[in-house]
């Protein structure tokens, strides 16, 4: 079958193709507009001929359709990388997802389509309200069981690109030029010291993303927020794989700790949250020797999340409501983070070393 490179090619005659039976009826509902702004997400209702059973809801995936955006995630490899994820990576993970019932790809063509599972109808975590403790130590459990997995075995899976990718060293001339909007949308947020301990920080991008090249020991998610989750009976279920890169695992703990939760909450947890962590994790043989190093290396990173996120909220562009409050939301909570553990004196401190599994 031709891969659809719209959602109105979705349709009876298409699934029918793809679950080996005949589907009566077929309706679409749009979601996650102006959030998953590099794809384009439907929710599908069938309906089957008499007798025939099937599932009633599928999530259909596709790149977007904008002339403008579709380039940036070409340029990212998101749509390759979440295509490549199903087929390579899903299978072997020790997190459970949303299961592909179709995923084709033609990257000469750069076509890619993913029908998926519908796991809607489980407790939905919100990046926008917080999390509860329940959800946050399945997120650290399910996180230390991903990075456990493929700590050390990463390298068999070339495609997936390193901290120090050319990719990603391009980031710092990017949070350079924006960071003037940055000052100009956020300063207020942010306070006179955090900016200037940013201005500081930025130039430094290159080299701490260099330096943390040789930790990228194993598979992280780069999306790792509660957007993205589902808990079903107190379990991690972790949808859309279109950022997976390598690491030492704080592309999921740091951002995901730093601004999923309010701040009375987080310093409350914060440290039993990242033992749960370091305890899953080391009981597979994997991960950081040492507490102090694993979360010395929150306290580093958490210098280019808050750069990231100011970033992304300073060159979003048209978004919704909820976007616009989850980026000021998001920013209030890692400031605050950045300010308690006073994150900045790490600040070219960013020399690796060799204590881990």
């Amino acid at each position: 079958m031709a891969i659809p490179t719209s959602l109105d090619q979705i349709d009876t005659a298409f699934l029918a193709g793809v679950l080996g039976k005949p589907v009566a009826s077929v309706d679409q509902q749009r979601i996650a507009v102006g959030e998953g702004f590099l794809g384009e997400l439907a929710r599908l209702t069938l309906a089957y001929e008499d007798g025939v059973n099937g599932p009633q809801t599928l999530i259909a995936k596709i790149p977007t359709t904008d002339g403008g955006l579709k380039p940036i995630g070409l340029l990212l490899q998101v749509y390759e990388r979440e295509a490549r994820a199903y087929k390579e990576v899903i299978p072997q993970l020790r997190v459970r997802t949303a299961n592909a019932v179709y995923n084709e790809m033609d990257v000469e063509a750069d076509e890619y389509c993913l029908i998926l599972q519908d796991v809607g109808h489980l407790e939905a975590g919100d990046h926008h309200a917080g999390g509860t403790l329940e959800q946050a130590g399945a997120a650290m459990v399910g996180a230390a069981r991903m990075h456990g997995r493929w700590w050390g075995n990463v390298d068999e899976l070339e495609w997936v690109p390193p901290i120090d990718s050319p990719l990603n060293l391009g980031l710092q001339g990017m949070a350079e030029a924006s960071f003037p909007a940055v000052v100009n949308m956020y300063g207020d947020l942010l306070g006179s010291d955090v900016v200037a301990h940013l201005e500081r920080f930025i130039p430094t991008i290159s080299d701490l993303l260099v330096a943390y090249g040789s930790m990228s020991r194993t598979l992280c998610h780069n999306d790792f927020r509660l957007d993205n989750m589902f808990f079903d009976a107190g379990e991690l279920v972790l949808i859309d794989w279109q950022l997976v890169g390598r690491g030492d695992g704080m592309g999921d703990l740091c951002p995901f700790m730093a601004t999923n939760f309010d701040p009375g909450f987080r310093r409350r947890h914060e440290q039993d949250l990242f033992r749960l962590y370091f305890d899953t994790i080391s009981s597979m043989d994997a991960g950081y020797l040492e507490f102090d190093d694993l979360f010395r290396s929150y306290l580093i990173t958490l210098n280019f999340w808050l750069a990231m996120w100011c970033h992304g909220g300073a060159t979003k562009g048209d978004t919704t409501k909820r976007g616009e409050e989850l980026f000021e939301r998001v920013i209030t909570r890692a400031v605050d983070a950045y300010r308690q553990h006073e994150a900045w004196q790490y600040i070219g401190e960013f020399a690796p070393h060799s204590r881990y599994h």
